[in-house]
């Protein structure tokens, strides 16, 4: 799992600490305009876009994170789906070489539940990695033994695709929950959003009037902006997560009894 100071901070405290920190920029920002002997000139095209570039970079964002989010949430409903399909393949089989299946399939489906519900324990997530190869290697190896004999042969061209499909999504699972939008990005975000409050700020006092509810309503929808990508690019935690798509998963897992 991916650890750093942004990542590991939690994306309320985060958003907090950028509200405070645009309030302490306007403030700067409008004291120095007060003290400032420029000729007056009308700059508000200049400060326009600037304020437009800020909002373009914070669409940009929010659709990478969205975007990632919404990848996560359907390939764990496609994995569901992947490993529901296995599992009914197993029917057909013996009852002695089914039940052996279903017993498999169960620590799989375990193993994965284990994997979506662990928050940001790095121990719980790399044994729940452990357990879904484990018996992901149980379930080939003992759908390829029955795939060599030729009594068993149909059983086993429905099911090792079946498998294959499952073990395929899992792997792009694992991959999804291990990739987030880069820091680099997030940082640019939030260092834009403190420096156009500066010249907001900058800008109002120039003038000699601050609209303070304009200024306060800037800053609380930038940061509650701020705070759902954050959200949005962590599954795991926070607000926005994938809890009904697990939820699929564990209703699977209740078929098994």
């Amino acid at each position: 799992m991916q650890h750093s100071i942004l990542f590991d901070t939690d994306a309320v405290y985060i958003a907090i600490i950028l509200f405070i920190s645009m309030g302490i920029s306007l403030s700067i920002g409008y004291n120095r305009g007060k003290k400032s002997q420029r000729v007056v000139s009308n700059e508000s095209g200049i400060l326009g876009s600037m304020v437009g570039l800020f909002a373009l970079l914070l669409a940009f964002t929010f659709g990478m994170s969205g975007s990632r989010f919404e990848n996560r949430k359907n390939h764990v409903i496609e994995e569901v789906n992947c490993i529901g399909t296995a599992t009914l393949r197993s029917d057909i089989y013996p009852d002695t070489s089914r039940i052996a299946f279903r017993h498999d399939f169960e620590e799989y489906l375990d193993a994965r539940i284990m994997f979506y519900k662990s928050v940001r324990n790095d121990s719980i997530i790399n044994i729940s990695l452990k357990n879904a190869e484990e018996a992901a290697k149980k379930l080939w190896k003992r759908a390829s033994f029955y795939g060599r004999k030729r009594e068993y042969l149909l059983q086993g061209n429905v099911m090792l695709p079946a498998l294959n499909n499952m073990i395929d999504i899992g792997d792009a699972n694992n991959a999804l929950f291990s990739t987030y939008v880069p820091e680099t990005i997030i940082y640019l975000l939030l260092a834009f959003a403190v420096i156009i409050s500066f010249y907001v700020g900058f800008n109002s006092g120039f003038k000699k009037q601050i609209d303070k509810i304009y200024l306060l309503g800037f800053s609380l929808l930038a940061s509650i902006v701020i705070y759902t990508i954050l959200d949005l690019d962590r599954p795991r935690r926070g607000a926005i997560t994938i809890k009904n798509e697990i939820y699929l998963m564990e209703e699977l897992k209740n078929e098994f009894k």
